[in-house]
């Protein structure tokens, strides 16, 4: 590692995103991180492709899950940090100065809030409530930065579950680390919302959250978003 490196890996799971993978590693080719880590699900577009034009590590997974293959990145990662990302999002212009100051200040665990790129008064709103640490309002779409001794404990992600994997590994290590979240936001594609429609959407989110935490199998849940987009 360089002196001016930061011992941040950031790995970042990737399905068919050859449309919008380009912008998020042409912004991450500016940041002097030790690594930068991706993980092809199988992808059938040109998202490796494109990839392999930029200083990455580019893993091919036999199984597209965000879960295992987060997992993967982080089993190859080499640095004292790990900063996990969803390949549609934008970074915040001053983020190595907040990686730099959290790491200077020994932070564990922590995320961004974040906005939208869709003025929408329903996104605005959810947006809003993620800048609070409340469980409901923690996901992976939020970025999730982690030292990488404590995700080794907490051995990292939960490879069963298809769904709101973001929120359950944060459950999991604010049992035995401060929780923090950065002063700045992730600006997420509402693309997602513009297929299936902003109210239909969110709220199925909202009762998908509630079904996990009443307990019902990750595999039943995803029948039932099946169900709901072939009904869209």
């Amino acid at each position: 590692m360089k002196n001016d490196q930061l011992p941040v890996s950031i790995i970042i799971p990737v399905y068919n995103e050859a449309k919008i993978i380009d912008g998020l590693l042409l912004q991450l080719k500016s940041l002097r991180v030790i690594e930068v880590i991706i993980v092809d699900g199988g992808s059938t577009d040109n998202t490796v492709l494109i990839a392999k034009n930029y200083t990455v590590q580019i893993i091919h997974s036999k199984i597209r899950s965000r879960s295992y293959q987060m997992n993967m990145g982080a089993d190859k990662a080499i640095g004292e940090y790990l900063f996990f990302l969803h390949a549609d999002v934008v970074l915040p212009e001053d983020v190595i100065f907040l990686l730099k100051s959290a790491i200077s200040r020994q932070i564990e665990l922590a995320n961004f809030s974040l906005r939208f790129d869709l003025n929408h008064c329903f996104l605005n709103l959810n947006a809003f409530f993620s800048k609070f640490k409340w469980s409901w309002f923690q996901f992976g779409d939020q970025g999730l930065f982690i030292k990488n001794s404590l995700f080794k404990t907490i051995k990292g992600y939960n490879n069963q579950l298809i769904l709101a994997e973001g929120n359950e590994i944060i459950r999991r290590a604010r049992k035995l680390s401060d929780f923090e979240k950065f002063d700045a936001s992730l600006v997420v594609s509402a693309r997602k919302y513009k297929q299936h429609g902003v109210f239909r959407l969110q709220f199925s989110y909202y009762l998908i959250y509630a079904l996990i935490r009443l307990g019902v199998g990750h595999k039943k849940l995803v029948k039932f978003t099946a169900f709901n987009k072939k009904k869209g």
